[in-house]
């Protein structure tokens, strides 16, 4: 397993926190997704992380990715 941890401007709250996570697991090979408000970040984890595709996954959702 891989995993890698990426800065997310503007979460929030626990909705931005399921909105985050659910991006991020819609990725494929992301088995997954692991949100730390108080650090604003969310850590992925799968066989084949792409982080540009997780990046673009949180972008989509209507945040930051750091």
């Amino acid at each position: 397993m891989n995993t890698t941890t990426i800065t997310v401007n503007g979460m929030t709250c626990g909705c931005c926190s399921t909105k985050v996570s659910a991006a991020v697991e819609s990725v494929p090979g992301i088995s997954g997704a692991e949100v730390d408000l108080d650090a604003s970040t969310v850590t992925a984890t799968g066989n084949d992380v792409d982080e540009a595709a997780v990046r673009t996954a949180i972008a989509s959702a209507g945040y930051k990715p750091a």
